[in-house]
């Protein structure tokens, strides 16, 4: 009988071992996570904080990690709450196909409107470790700071969204002979209420201006030219859109445009017009 104890025994923290072993193998522990994370105004989220965590380990299968949010007061915790697996890791492309490893990573986001200005507080939550960090949001940025710390880092301390309520873009054209179509353009958009803007030289993810805030102009051989706006929305992108389809039927322009808000519409003479408007 003790003998068969014994053997139970045994079996069991065999058993075990062998559970945590598996436990670890198919990701379920998470040793570190590092963020990217930066600032949306296109899609069918709108304006929005956007945050990449990727694992520090690399695992033979792909997971996907899933991630929810609370946000209460000052507060927002931002909770791990599955890992899935979405099978092998892909072969690198050889003649014997050798396997690779996949670092698992998932997203989420936050409007705009569900952060007001001051300082957050950020609970970062795995199965197996919590950081606290801080979130500063003021009028022209958001600032992350992370404590010193093993588990949980970034390399971007600082995000810059652009400015609501812009009209930005570029008007592409070949030959010299069009800036004047490009300028009557440019004319219009003032008339219907889209006056000249600047705005600081941040590093916004979808706007590059110069040293003075402005956008800037681009010319390359053999004559090729790209004008770049940049306006105030005193006026509905849908008037833009149209006013822009208006000069492009009646000339050689090519013209780009965009809004802060997440409008966008490109009217290209060989892909066509497309248009598509922030919900």
């Amino acid at each position: 009988m003790k003998n068969l104890i014994l053997i139970l025994i045994l079996a069991l923290l065999l058993f075990g071992c062998d559970k945590e072993a598996l436990k670890t193998d198919t990701g379920d522990k998470v040793e570190g996570l590092t963020l990217y994370w930066d600032h949306e105004v296109f899609g069918e989220g709108g304006r929005r904080l956007r945050f990449e965590f990727y694992e520090t380990r690399k695992y033979e299968h792909i997971f996907n990690l899933v991630f929810d949010y609370k946000i209460t007061g000052k507060d927002i915790i931002i909770s791990l709450v599955d890992k899935v697996d979405m099978g092998k890791c892909p072969k690198f492309p050889s003649p014997n196909g050798i396997d690779s490893l996949c670092r698992p990573k998932g997203n989420m986001f936050i409007p705009d409107n569900l952060l007001t200005l001051g300082n957050y507080s950020i609970v970062l939550k795995t199965y197996d470790f919590e950081i606290v960090s801080d979130l500063i949001v003021d009028a022209e940025k958001y600032t992350l700071e992370i404590p010193a710390n093993e588990k949980f880092s970034s390399s971007i301390n600082t995000v810059y969204p652009i400015p609501a309520d812009l009209l930005f873009g570029s008007v592409v054209f070949s030959g010299i002979e069009n800036t004047e179509d490009a300028n009557d353009f440019f004319e219009a958009l003032e008339t219907l209420g889209f006056e000249k803007t600047s705005v600081p030289n941040y590093h916004y993810r979808h706007l590059s201006v110069d040293e003075n805030g402005k956008p800037p102009d681009e010319h390359w051989d053999p004559d090729n030219h790209s004008l770049g706006l940049l306006r105030k929305m005193g006026n509905t992108f849908e008037s833009a859109f149209e006013l822009a389809k208006l000069h492009f039927n009646n000339s050689n322009l090519n013209i780009y445009l965009y809004s802060s808000n997440g409008d966008q519409a490109r009217l290209d003479k060989t892909e066509g017009i497309i248009v598509l408007y922030a919900k």
